[in-house]
């Protein structure tokens, strides 16, 4: 009973806990539908469950974490959807995933279970780790204009994320083969969707740090969403398949490639 109580008053064992159950029953379903990239929409989702989970199980409920939570779960369950409607559209699992099914053969359905889902819940918990540390300590903003500015940074990043989504569904509604999306966010930055998840997460930090000045250790978290964004699972990944479209190279040459430009060249 005491460990139980223990796993259920610490937001961090709570997170993990949440994400564990989370993510085992993402994998249950990927076995039965034979589509291990459901994992994705449930990245977004996952840390939306992590915060909620948090915020019960907090004695802190403060004006600044009950903002951090709430952004948390707004970026969370906006992605859940935005992929989770993506992957309805596509109706088959992504060529990552099938790659790495055809590697691993008829071990493939438990490998999953460490390779895809065990390590992104851990990359998942050690992302959020921010928030969780600062709905663990407690107490009211240490510094509130700085916590202000930190989720207003969060608030732009999911914004900036957000309106960048929604302009490439709508070009991938009506591009034809070989068509580039190069305007709107796309004119200052070629990955203007990343951009604004970094974003975000570097805002998470300064509000929670801003809240909790004991939690600064936590700007791993940031830097490693920032690296797996740009150099693994995000723009380096994209940018390998778009080099091959005619016009690329040229959109690169004058484009960012991750941080906007605030004035755009022109073509």
């Amino acid at each position: 009973m005491t460990d139980i109580s223990i796993l259920i008053s610490n937001p961090a064992l709570a997170g993990a806990s949440a994400a564990g159950l989370l993510l085992f029953s993402v994998w249950i379903v990927s076995l039965v539908i034979r589509d291990a990239s459901i994992i994705d929409m449930f990245w977004g989702g996952g840390f939306a469950v992590i915060a909620a989970t948090c915020l019960l199980v907090s004695e802190n409920l403060s004006p600044a974490a009950l903002a951090l939570a709430a952004l948390v779960i707004l970026w969370g369950t906006r992605l859940w959807l935005h992929l989770f409607l993506r992957w309805r559209r596509e109706g088959e699992e992504d060529f990552r995933y099938q790659r790495m099914r055809a590697h691993h053969g008829k071990h493939f359905w438990w490998r999953s279970l460490f390779t895809v889902f065990t390590f992104q819940g851990v990359l998942m918990w050690l992302i959020a780790m921010p928030y969780m540390a600062a709905l663990d300590f407690g107490g009211p903003a240490a510094a509130p204009i700085a916590a202000l500015v930190g989720l207003a940074i969060a608030l732009f990043g999911l914004t900036m994320e957000t309106l960048a989504d929604i302009q490439l569904t709508k070009f991938r509604a009506t591009a034809k083969p070989g068509d580039l999306l190069t305007d709107g966010w796309w004119s200052r930055t070629r990955h203007p969707n990343y951009f604004g998840d970094a974003l975000f997460w570097w805002g998470i930090w300064v509000a929670a740090v801003a809240t909790t000045p004991e939690v600064i250790w936590t700007i791993y978290a940031p830097a490693l969403m920032n690296f797996l964004i740009v150099r693994i699972s995000g723009a380096d990944m994209l940018e390998r398949h778009l080099i091959k479209k005619p016009g690329y190279e040229e959109y690169m040459a004058r484009t960012n490639r991750f941080v906007p430009r605030i004035f755009p060249k022109r073509s």
